[in-house]
């Protein structure tokens, strides 16, 4: 399936106004039209071009602490943990976008990329992968993204899966991570941290509970606000707890 044809809604207003920079390493990147999958690019080769399919996904392992939930080290960069899906790594990912190549990360498969972030983490990983930049989320949610965990509101609430979620892996018990599963899952099956662990169980099993849907995946953007921190925007997980009238969510 051919991804490049896809235009980003979300997203492409935001880059096509601004020269975007990353406060943290003052990197430019150009503008991003479409979507790719970066295990297997079909980025077009004109209109603008050459393009290259570059990751969204932030997504880190400190290999020394497989418990702990790091941001990653890009060269120049203030991260601790070695990228799953993005820099060296960006063949990993299943998730990305098709971007004009210009300086910007300078990672081997990477290089020209815009700096991948999570727009959930706190402000010390924030700051130290995007400096003064905002993290804008780059694809939103849809409804099959949601998990329904029974820990939260009055009776349960839907909230975004994660890889935590995989059935056996203690969270919400509500997902198999197939390709069907979910709508914007990073990963589907589970191939590319297979790949990444090489025949070690911890370290799949740490990469497996790092994946995430697309509440977790940004650019770096040098902008006054993200296109989904808008006032009044609801996503999908909302919308559906609004819709059932789940209470206290």
């Amino acid at each position: 399936m051919s991804f490049w044809p896809k235009v980003v809604a979300v997203y492409g207003a935001v880059l096509a106004t601004a020269a975007l920079v990353s406060g943290a390493c003052q990197w430019d990147y150009a503008t991003t039209a479409f979507r790719c999958d970066p295990s297997n690019p079909d980025c077009p080769d004109s209109g603008g071009g050459p393009y290259q399919c570059c990751s969204d996904d932030p997504a880190a392992l400190d290999l020394g602490d497989l418990s702990a939930f790091v941001a990653p080290s890009y060269a120049g960069g203030g991260g601790t943990g070695t990228p799953l899906f993005s820099g060296n790594n960006n063949s990993l990912s299943r998730s990305g976008f098709c971007v004009e190549a210009v300086p910007g990360l300078i990672e081997e498969g990477a290089a020209g990329c815009p700096i991948p972030c999570n727009p959930t983490w706190g402000s010390d990983d924030l700051a130290a992968v995007c400096g003064g930049a905002k993290c804008c989320q780059t694809v939103e949610l849809e409804a099959e993204d949601c998990a329904l965990d029974p820990t939260l509101g009055d009776s349960g609430c839907y909230r975004p899966v994660t890889g935590v979620d995989i059935m056996g892996f203690g969270g919400a018990d509500a997902t198999n991570w197939s390709g069907s599963a979910h709508a914007t899952h990073q990963d589907p099956n589970g191939a590319g941290c297979i790949t990444f662990a090489q025949g070690d169980e911890a370290i799949q099993g740490a990469c497996f509970r790092r994946l995430s849907v697309a509440d977790q995946r940004g650019f770096c953007q040098n902008v006054e606000v993200c296109p989904l921190t808008q006032p009044g925007y609801i996503d999908a997980c909302s919308a559906r707890n609004a819709a059932e009238g789940l209470s206290g969510c």
